[in-house]
């Protein structure tokens, strides 16, 4: 390996463990494609990436080499050699995956350290055991560094990895075919091969898968799966003992263990292929070369397009993300009198790697995750500890003088000084006198005050106000909870993130070494079928459809009207639940939020994405999940507004959004508050609703939102929720009644807490709060969240306006004289439109709650007959089942009051149309009194006409004779004039207006003889124009030379006469040619 500084990542090729880092890619035949020469990767990359070929043996182990079996007898060299490969192939026989994995990281690092090229990325290239070697070794991590390794890693691309296991490379009777197949130094030994044993026996393998899930986030990674099988020879026996060769045909890897991920728990950044080839000519390509370049493009686009600042932003983002993000584990056990809580906040990131049991251990021993406390040894934390029923040594009291009547004060202030114990644990005086050598100066034990001055004691006491102290008390040990008083635990994340629940349950499974619990908690029928994706692909149509599953063990008998379900993956009973609850949030938080998601997806796709600096430096977390996760295989499902829970097939909802009843209501605006969208105060006056007297300073904008509740019962010791959270709004008006894990806490801690036995009471506890989160306002003193009465005292706003419109209408009526009738009143309806659009935002809103309302009814109805058939047979959730009836009873009743409110909405709406309806026929009925007025003024106006029109027929014959007989003609003058004759006058008149009369007719309907007017008019008239423009402005100059002189007259006064001067002379020429156009 030869360093260079200006490479910007190294490429490491990993082989099969054993196998020759050359042949391992390269072509049997010498010809096809080949990755490291003739166009492959090093001619692609050029001088960007180095190439580095990785060899799991070392130099000298690579060049033993063991005797042929023909050179007999072996010569005193060839023994040595032989007996070397024997002893190498012992010692590397004793190697599992994770002791090459420790070579290869220690190689790697010497060669790091040793280049100075700690900053460059890595690409890993992986071929059948090799990519086992490198999982192992991406995992790993030491107590106080990072694996800087894994850090640096940008890319692995797996080529037939057995992940999930091999029967071919674990069983022994295939040892010496896959030696053979994969030109393996050394057959693999039997603990290599113990590795590599399928799920049942080596529940290992899905640990190391899922760790390198979580370390892996957001690198790029390539998994191809061999399809053809694989000719191998094996020794087979018949019947008679005797062995022989036989070739038997299958895949080394099967196509499903080639996959990272699985379809319970999926690997985000993965793509999966599948070739028609064996195992040995799948790195190699053999026949694919369509497929070859497809990938070699793929890593030098991922190559090419690395970039180092975002990946530092990215990588600072994920971890802010996985450190920041707390996940609450609550352990119920049980004392004396009731159930307690233990409660610890640890990092998802410390989460999944400890698992909740160890982390609540190093809750109890005084390490654990608490708020702004760190995970560290050496600082000083609050910590629950058994505390011994005596100290050692006892305080020592200073003994005042009671002979000074006034205190000694130092210019301040204070209360007397009462002389009480320093700590609880000071031991109670003795009864026995004690020796005088007990007292030295005016420092005695406690002992000695009560002795030697009990008057003087007692009169200080009484002096003072205050009786005398008695004896303290032995105090009571608390008791720590152990395994015995352990009920259960409820885990909870506040984020419905998808991607996380394979991962915080496969931990929870990991820890109970039953890596099928999980499993079947996510199984297709349960967990992927339920998800709902719309084809627009926008992020609100991303949910979990409601649905209740109770898993039962295999031979339980099913209720008799239960869903028929997969079976439980242990003795214990599973349960599933997803349910959509009612929530709010603030106007400001909705539109950031939908601003972050709009940004993101207009971020082009790149491998690794750019992150902007406000959302690094962001505190909210949802944003940046949004940014890092919502474009994931499984995203993060964000929270949606009420419209994009019941419209989730419509592409953007946010006219809708801006449109909610509830942010109306309560956005601060005084002009807005009691009115209907437009109009004047005085309109809206008699509906004005009570209002507070004072605005609270942290009164906020509110919109309704539609929130998922996600809960696992894992077993009868562990719950799962996620669900999302609040605690961490920074915005003015949150309340931590809002949030529903603050509510459930509150509930189940403390004196009066309700009692939940085992994991049922809680999950049914958990549906009623989630249930009441918002409806369970009524009583609140925030009367922004009171959603039902806003909207009933909406509605009757609404109401009484319509009582005032139909008055307004019925005053307008019975005008004898269509003059008197104020048009403009009966035909701007606007008021009343504005008023039927808010009514049918209010029926549809109030639509969408009773959807929601009957999706919770459908499941509590299942949850009902579960936890019925859980009480008879189980003796499990006795106390779920009052829950279940106490929310069966709420829903009913908010149900009915929804009922009552879309009638009243509906009846209102109806009356708006029928007011707007008879308001247009009005305005018809005036609009045709108007029509009949003006037919009269129009009847009057054509008498008129038609008079004027009798006396032109009257007296136009007459003024044409006195007009012809007025012409100075021959005829009239006698022969002896010089006058024109009468028929060459006519003969002139005629064809004069004729001409005229055709000129006129050509200009008014011809656009060429306009043209061609204009055309002559610019040019016959050109000259004459620039004559006058000349003539005009060596008029005007001295004129403005005079103005400019003019001490009075400023410059740009003069200047803007000079402009209306030249403005003029443009209207003047524009004006002809428009007259001349017209």
């Amino acid at each position: 390996m030869l360093g260079k500084a200006h490479f910007k990542l190294d490429i490491i090729f990993v082989p099969a463990i054993g196998a020759d880092p050359k042949l391992t890619w390269a072509q049997p035949t010498g010809s096809g494609p080949y990755m490291l020469h003739d166009g492959g990767l090093p001619d692609r990359l050029g001088m960007i990436a180095q190439v580095h070929l990785y060899d799991h043996l070392t130099a000298p182990e690579r060049s033993l080499e063991f005797p042929p079996a023909e050179a007999r007898p072996l010569s005193t060299e060839q023994q040595a050699s032989m007996s070397a490969f024997v002893e190498a192939e012992n010692h590397v026989g004793a190697y599992g995956v994770e002791e090459w994995a420790n070579r290869l990281l220690a190689l790697i690092r010497q060669y790091r350290r040793k280049e100075a090229i700690s900053h460059r990325r890595i690409i890993f290239i992986c071929h059948s055991t090799g990519g086992a070697v490198v999982k192992c070794a991406l995992i790993k991590r030491s107590a106080n560094e990072p694996n800087e390794i894994a850090s640096s890693t940008i890319g692995v691309t797996f080529f037939a990895v057995p992940h999930h296991g091999s029967s071919v490379l674990s069983a022994p009777q295939y040892v010496k075919a896959v030696q053979h197949e994969l030109g393996l130094k050394w057959q693999m030994s039997q603990d290599l091969r113990r590795d590599f044993k399928l799920l049942g026996e080596n529940p290992n393998l899905e640990l190391v898968n899922q760790k390198f899930a979580v370390c892996m986030v957001g690198v790029k990674i390539y998994s191809y799966a061999e399809t053809r099988d694989t000719h191998l020879t094996v020794l087979t026996s018949d019947d008679t003992g005797c062995e022989r060769p036989t070739t038997i045909r299958l895949c080394i890897v099967d196509s499903r263990s080639g996959k990272l991920g699985t379809s319970h728990a999926p690997v985000e950044d993965e793509d999966v292929m599948q070739l028609n080839v064996t195992h040995t000519e799948l790195p190699r390509f053999t026949g694919q070369d369509n497929q070859y370049e497809l990938y070699l493009r793929e890593i030098e686009e991922l190559v090419v397009g690395y970039s180092s600042e975002d990946s530092a932003t990215y990588q600072r983002l994920n971890h802010d993300i996985l450190t920041k993000t707390k996940v609450h584990i609550h352990q119920f056990y049980e004392d004396s009198q009731s159930m307690k809580i233990l409660l610890s906040e640890p990092p998802l990131k410390d989460f999944l790697e400890l698992g909740p049991a160890e982390i609540m251990n190093l809750r109890i021993e005084g390490r654990g995750f608490d708020r702004n406390i760190q995970f560290v040894d050496d600082v000083e934390r609050p910590k629950i500890e058994r505390q011994p029923r005596f100290q050692s040594r006892a305080p020592a009291l200073k003994v005042t003088n009671v002979e000074e009547d006034e205190p000694q004060t130092n210019g301040t202030l204070s209360a007397p000084q009462t002389p009480i114990p320093a700590s609880i644990h000071t031991p109670r005086p003795p009864t026995t006198p004690t020796a005088p050598e007990a007292t030295q100066g005016n420092t005695l034990a406690p002992n000695a005050i009560l002795r030697t001055q009990p008057k003087a004691a007692h009169s200080l006491w009484k002096r003072q106000g205050t009786e005398r102290p008695q004896s303290p008390q032995r105090p009571v040990p608390f008791k720590l909870p152990n395994r015995a008083s352990d009920r259960f635990k409820w885990i909870h994340v506040p984020f419905t993130h998808s991607g996380w629940v394979h991962h915080v349950l496969g931990t929870i499974s990991r820890e109970k070494q039953n890596y099928t619990l999980h499993t079947q908690l996510l199984a297709d029928k349960i967990w992927i079928s339920q998800h709902n994706q719309s084809r627009h692909a926008s992020p609100h149509a991303r949910f979990v459809r409601h649905s209740v599953n109770c898993l039962r063990p295999k031979g339980a008998e099913m209720p008799f009207n239960g869903i028929p379900t997969p079976c439980s993956a242990s003795d214990d009973i599973q349960f599933v639940l997803y349910l959509p609850y009612l929530h709010w949030d603030s106007f400001t938080n909705m539109k950031q939020r939908a601003d972050v998601i709009k940004r993101r997806l207009d971020v082009q796709a790149t491998p690794i994405p750019p992150v902007p600096a406000d959302i690094i430096s962001s505190p909210s977390m949802e944003h940046k999940l949004i940014w890092q996760c919502l474009t994931l295989e499984r995203p993060l499902h964000c929270r949606r507004t009420l419209d994009q829970y019941g419209y989730p097939s419509l592409l953007n909802t946010s006219v809708r959004d801006h449109d909610q009843i509830l942010w109306k209501r309560t956005r601060l605006d005084a002009e807005n508050m009691p009115k209907v969208r437009r109009g004047s105060a005085q309109n809206f006056v008699e509906g004005t609703a009570r209002q507070p007297t004072s605005v609270s300073r942290n009164h906020v904008a509110k919109v309704l939102m539609v929130d998922q509740l996600w809960l696992w019962i894992v077993d009868n010791e562990t719950v799962v929720t996620f669900f999302p959270g609040r605690e961490n709004d920074d915005h003015q008006g949150y309340s931590p009644s809002s949030d529903v894990r603050s509510l459930i806490y509150q509930d189940i801690n403390g004196d009066y807490a309700s009692q939940c036995h085992d994991p049922f009471d809680f999950a049914a506890l958990a549906v009623l709060h989630a249930v009441k989160a918002l409806l369970g306002h009524d009583s609140d003193r925030d009367a922004t969240l009171q959603v039902f009465r806003i909207f009933e005292e909406y509605i009757g706003i609404l109401s009484e306006r319509q009582n005032r419109s139909f008055k307004e209408f019925r005053d307008n009526q019975g005008f004898e004289n269509a003059k008197d009738i104020e048009t403009e009143t009966h035909v701007d309806n606007r008021e009343d439109l504005n008023a039927l659009l808010e009514l049918r935002d209010l029926e549809d809103e109030l639509t969408t709650i009773e959807k929601i309302i009957k999706e919770q009814k459908a499941c509590i109805g299942d949850m009902m007959v579960q936890f019925h058939d859980l009480n008879i047979k189980h003796a499990k959730g006795l106390k779920g089942i009052e829950y279940l009836h106490d929310i069966n009873h709420f829903l009913g009743e908010h149900k009915a009051q929804t009922d009552s409110m879309l009638k009243s909405a509906r009846a209102a709406k109806q009356a708006y149309k029928e007011l707007l309806d008879m308001k247009q026929k009005q305005a018809n009925v005036i609009e045709a009194h108007l029509a009949r007025e003006q037919t009269k003024v129009a009847a009057d106006q054509s008498r008129t006409v038609m008079i004027f029109t009798i006396f032109t027929i009257i007296f136009l014959p007459l003024s044409f004779f006195a007009s012809v007989f007025g012409i100075n003609a021959k005829e009239w003058s006698g022969p002896q004039s010089n006058l024109l004759p009468l028929h060459r006058i006519f003969t002139y008149m005629l064809t004069i207006s004729v001409a005229v009369i055709i000129v006129a007719l050509l200009a008014a309907f011809s656009k060429v003889s306009r043209k061609l007017a204009l055309t002559i008019w610019h040019r016959g008239a050109s000259p004459f124009v620039r004559l006058y423009r000349h003539r005009y402005r060596r008029h005007a100059g001295p004129a403005g030379n005079a103005d400019m002189a003019d001490p009075e007259k400023t410059a740009p006064d003069a200047q803007r006469e000079r402009e209306i001067r030249r403005q003029s002379v443009f209207n003047w020429e524009t004006g002809w040619e428009q007259r001349m156009m017209s």
